[in-house]
């Protein structure tokens, strides 16, 4: 009867292959890499403190379009006038895009979270913080021209926000990267050592 004897890793493959078609949302670290400004009537740079990337974490269900991005709270220098002279300081908390669709070209619809605090840093500080919006907008930005694309092989979403005229086309690039699942490791591992022996017994 040992034609009915089932290798042991088919069973393993069979899960694997379950479990795959299961699951749903895809864990990612996350970051933003790096937003720079072209045009504008003041086109002004703005600088994470500490540098890029900023860091960050979330979840992208590819199948449903759907999913969840974070980013670790943090700070952005705003100089108006590129001459290295902030004036005014943007600390940015609970950085949240919750994506409700995505499309077969990779275009992304979600909605915002967080709050935006400014503060003036002197010069035309206080009119910066005036017109500084106080909460993280969705994407795409409200403008025709503006975009927010996922590249799932290049890993990237580019979103180019040209809403503000005066400030110029803001483009900022985001990667991730797909954590591996324990789940789906443990099972990639049994079906392996299934393997394994499987050769062991017809070496014997």
């Amino acid at each position: 009867m040992k034609w009915l004897r089932l290798p042991l890793w088919i069973p393993a493959s069979i899960a694997l292959l379950m479990f795959a078609g299961t699951a749903s949302a895809t864990p990612i670290n996350f970051q933003l890499d790096s937003s720079t400004t072209v045009g504008g009537t003041f086109p002004s740079n703005t600088t994470p403190i500490g540098g890029y990337p900023v860091l960050g974490s979330g979840n992208i269900d590819f199948g449903a379009g759907t999913g969840t991005l974070l980013l670790n709270d943090y700070s952005l220098l705003v100089d108006i006038f590129a001459d290295n002279v902030p004036e005014a300081r943007l600390d940015i908390t609970g950085w949240t895009q919750t994506i409700t669709a995505i499309d077969l070209s990779g275009n992304i619809t979600s909605t915002g979270g967080g709050s935006i605090a400014c503060t003036s840093l002197g010069g035309i500080g206080p009119t910066v913080c005036s017109s500084s919006p106080t909460t993280v907008a969705g994407w795409p930005p409200p403008f025709a021209a503006s975009s927010a694309v996922l590249d799932q092989f290049a890993q990237t979403i580019t979103v180019i926000d040209g809403s503000n005229a005066q400030a110029g086309t803001i483009t900022s690039i985001y990667s991730y990267t797909i954590v591996p699942e324990p789940g789906t490791a443990l099972l990639l591992g049994g079906g392996l050592m299934g393997l394994a022996m499987r050769r062991r017994q017809r070496i014997s």
